[in-house]
């Protein structure tokens, strides 16, 4: 009786190598995401809650006056990370001033009477009403900007080849081309906010050819680009080993 051929071990087939990664950089408009899940939020409760009564809005303290200062809290933190690269100490700081001057204005407004207001003024008022309307106007706003945002990006992008990086720039597809061979990149933090938010970062590259830098500013999910760009470049330098 032959004996039945043995089956033959299957093979490992490992992940498939990197052969191009496109790289595009944002405008800051993006680091406004977390004010635009705030709107949102704060558009449905006011859906819910609806405006007050003149009763109510008299005097603070209402649910509708807690999510308009909800809103403008979002907005105020938002605004400082993105017009200032914070440290994460810094951040911390600024955003605990900003909640310290909210609660301290909010008491203010309780426990003041009319005859403080007519001297102090209206000025300290943290007594804010907007309806859900305004919200989701708002959130339109950031939304178009975005949307422009986003159709910037499909023209103006790299291209990391396993031979060359492409550099696109505008709508009359302008391109610059540099060899691999020759390029160097560096990953820099300067924001750990925004890195905590959205994995933002910045990418830095020295072309030799040129003897030039190029920055890639706002590059989402900076670590896992890196990555990748350490995979395809390092590929690319065991390849020309061996060819040599």
């Amino acid at each position: 009786m032959a004996d039945s051929p043995t089956p033959a071990e299957p093979s490992f087939v490992g992940p498939k190598p990197i052969e191009a990664l496109v790289i595009r950089p944002w405008p800051k408009i993006i680091l406004m995401l977390p004010t635009l899940f705030a709107v949102v939020i704060c558009g449905i409760l006011m859906l819910w809650y609806q405006l007050p009564t003149p009763e109510v809005n008299a005097t603070f303290g209402a649910v509708q006056h807690y999510i308009s200062l909800f809103f403008l809290v979002v907005l105020a933190i938002n605004l400082t990370m993105l017009l200032y690269d914070l440290s994460l100490k810094g951040f911390i700081l600024v955003a605990l001033l900003i909640a310290v001057m909210v609660l301290l204005l909010a008491l203010i407004n309780r426990s003041a009477g009319t005859s403080v207001w007519a001297i102090v003024g209206r000025f300290l008022s943290v007594k804010v009403l907007a309806n859900d309307g305004f919200y989701f106007l708002f959130a339109m706003v950031l939304l178009f900007n975005l949307a422009i945002a986003w159709i910037i990006t499909r023209f103006n992008y790299w291209r990391v080849e396993h031979n060359e990086v492409i550099i696109n720039r505008g709508f009359m597809h302008e391109q610059e081309r540099h060899p691999t061979a020759q390029a160097r990149f560096k990953l820099v933090i300067e924001d750990v906010v925004e890195y905590a938010i959205l994995g933002t970062g910045k990418l830095v590259f020295y072309f030799g050819d040129s003897n030039t830098q190029h920055e890639l500013q706002t590059v989402l999910f900076v670590h896992r680009k890196a990555k990748r760009l350490d995979e395809l470049l390092g590929r690319l330098a065991v390849t020309t080993h061996s060819e040599q």
